[in-house]
């Protein structure tokens, strides 16, 4: 997508402009000191409030007396809505690079040099979009291919940590607003791959980030051991997560079946699996049963947006 000023002409000496967008809802108190350490790497820290109301009033009050920008939305409207204002708002100041940071990542020291080393390395013949973290709480990243540089390359990533070249952002777009939450970085990727784009890892580089709780393996409350006699877990989502994650991911299928075969299989299998397992073993296993039916029914006629209002009371 244009934008409303042209990027600055780089030359070997020229520092690129990087400008990060930090998505926020209900932030906590940690918040503050996370982006004091995002602040020390970039140029300039956009946070772009989705609809948190006046709770968030002082945290976002001394994120703005602390020279941050703050965009605040009126409504919640999911983090792909939310991070296109920042985005819009970086491209048409003159970023060179735009980051991607949910409000509960602290990313190491020197994560973004080490993004922008990778993407000046970077031949014209990887056309290189994306650098995305190496691990994520010490779990590391399993490239699939290998650049002619040696930059392990991946077919999609979590997006936190996310550091989008400018030519990136104008080719491919920005992100699917339509999705709200789940599966917005996956699209992303895929679609930056099919513009043309490769994905590297940072090498090296380790983030520390929330993704959720894992629950005990219950599966119609028959509890499921390890051998040493621990109960089995698994990585448990909300019924309000678990109706976009269906629902976005079977939108996602229709799109991409022909041109990611591999993607799709990988992506039903896991899914389907993730799906039965929240169902039978809870919590919430009815609620459960209602969003993830309802999500399904909503992917298959492509219904997209904001979940429905009843669904949300309903499994609330």
């Amino acid at each position: 997508m244009p934008s409303q000023r042209p990027p600055r002409s780089l030359d070997a000496d020229a520092r690129p402009n990087v400008v990060a967008i930090v998505p926020s809802f209900h932030p906590d108190e940690g918040f503050e000191a996370r982006l004091g350490l995002l602040a020390a790497q970039v140029d300039r820290v956009i946070i772009v409030d989705d609809g948190s109301g006046p709770g968030a009033d002082e945290v976002l009050a001394a994120a703005a007396d602390a020279g941050h920008t703050v965009i605040r939305l009126e409504r919640n409207a999911g983090i792909a809505t939310a991070l296109n204002q920042g985005v819009r708002v970086a491209l048409a100041e003159g970023a060179d690079y735009v980051v991607n940071l949910d409000q509960d990542t602290t990313l190491p020291a020197d994560y973004v040099a080490i993004a922008l080393d990778v993407f000046a390395r970077a031949n014209a013949v990887t056309n290189l979009g994306i650098v995305c973290v190496d691990a994520v709480n010490g779990a590391p990243a399993l490239p699939t291919w290998t650049s002619p540089e040696g930059f392990g390359l991946v077919p999609e990533a979590i997006q936190t940590g996310f550091v989008i070249s400018r030519a990136c952002l104008e080719t491919a777009g920005l992100f699917d607003e339509r999705l709200v939450i789940d599966t917005v970085d996956t699209e992303y990727c895929l679609r930056v791959r099919d513009a043309g784009f490769r994905i590297a890892v940072a090498k090296g580089t380790d983030i520390r980030h929330a993704i959720g709780r894992r629950a005990e393996l219950r599966p119609f409350g028959i509890p499921m051991r390890h051998a040493d006699g621990r109960i089995s877990t698994y990585q448990y989502h909300s019924p309000f997560r678990r109706y976009y994650i269906a629902r976005n991911n079977i939108d996602l299928i229709f799109r991409y079946w022909r041109t990611h075969p591999r993607w799709v299989l990988q992506v039903t299998k896991r899914e389907t699996g993730g799906m039965v397992t929240s169902i039978v073993s809870g919590p919430q296993r009815l609620a459960q049963l209602i969003a993830i039916t309802t999500g399904t029914f909503h992917g298959l006629i492509r219904r997209r947006g904001m979940i429905p209002g009843w669904l949300r009371r309903l499994v609330a």
